[in-house]
């Protein structure tokens, strides 16, 4: 019990912790896209507004994803056997989850916001070149200050002849190429908005439809626990963990595509209601992973007794 009581606390202190650290580097992010935006008007000149709650709301896949990791390791280290561990951490993860989107949401009335007022309207001068593709080779000088969407521009196309434009026309939203972001981050950053997006549609709707989506997804995550015992060294069981858990989310990405829950709809909406399909499949898969774990374990018991 001493152990189970330890867990416990391990997995709402890292719950927390994971949180918090999330939702300070998601914060980091945009300030730092709004930063590199230009016009300037548009991006971080003039301030910088955010609800701290939502940037805490939109890293709660994040806590929950690694905690139940955590977790998962922190038992297997402790020698807490995998049904109680599986148990506790189950309940744990779905009580710390709906208690944050509740004290979110509750906190997220009173109308926090975090404002950053430094601009940087000086480091924009005349004479500033804006590249708007480094493909087709398209620039834009301006001639006057940049702010100024009506300004005098030369447009500079790599094969053509300089187009002088005494009536600047107004440019769209346009990252500056301050560093080229890496496809890996990125598609796991992707993947952890669209969690994000279908764990607070379903906490929108009721808490019956976010406990059986929430808790389908945790009991498929749990399954996985055999690989924090594939090896003695306990970092790289956490580096295998880790993996599976990475590609976990890239199914729950891909099951929540518009296109492919249409399709599955078609298949098995007329039995299944919709919403039930995507739960369905993490629970049957949870099943399928945990039959297959006991049968390899019986199998090695038998090998030994033998």
């Amino acid at each position: 019990m001493k152990n189970v009581a330890k867990l416990v606390l391990f997995l709402s202190i890292s719950f927390a912790g994971l949180l918090i650290i999330s939702g300070l580097i998601t914060l980091l992010s945009d300030w730092a896209n709004a930063a590199i935006s230009f016009p300037p008007e548009r991006g971080i000149t003039g301030g910088f507004r955010g609800n701290p709650t939502a940037y805490l709301g939109s890293s709660i896949p994040v806590a929950f994803y690694l905690s139940i990791l955590l977790g998962l390791n922190y038992a297997a280290r402790r020698k807490i056997v995998y049904p109680v561990a599986f148990g506790v951490i189950f309940v744990c993860i779905l009580a710390l989850s709906g208690a944050a989107y509740l004290g979110l949401q509750n906190l997220g009335k009173l109308g926090f916001n975090i404002t950053v007022k430094k601009t940087l309207a000086d480091t924009i001068k005349p004479g500033f070149i804006l590249e708007q593709g480094s493909l087709s080779g398209y620039q834009t000088a301006f001639l006057e200050d940049p702010k100024n969407p009506q300004g005098a521009a030369v447009l500079l196309v790599q094969g053509q002849p300089l187009n002088y434009q005494s009536q600047g026309t107004p440019v769209s939203l346009t990252k500056l190429p301050v560093f080229t972001e890496k496809k890996g981050f990125h598609n796991i950053s992707r993947d952890l908005t669209h969690s994000s997006e279908t764990f607070s549609s379903c906490f929108n709707n009721n808490l019956w439809s976010y406990g059986v989506y929430a808790g389908s997804l945790a009991a498929l995550l749990l399954s996985l626990g055999c690989l924090v015992n594939i090896s003695f060294w306990f970092l790289a069981n956490l580096f295998f963990g880790a993996l599976a858990f990475r590609g976990v989310l890239a199914l729950e990405n891909f099951l929540n595509q518009g296109n492919i829950r249409e399709m599955l709809s078609s298949f098995a909406g007329r039995v299944i209601h919709p919403s039930l399909i995507n739960p369905l499949i993490f629970f049957s898969l949870s099943v399928l992973i945990l039959l297959y774990s006991g049968l390899v374990y019986l199998a090695r018991g038998r090998v030994g007794d033998g």
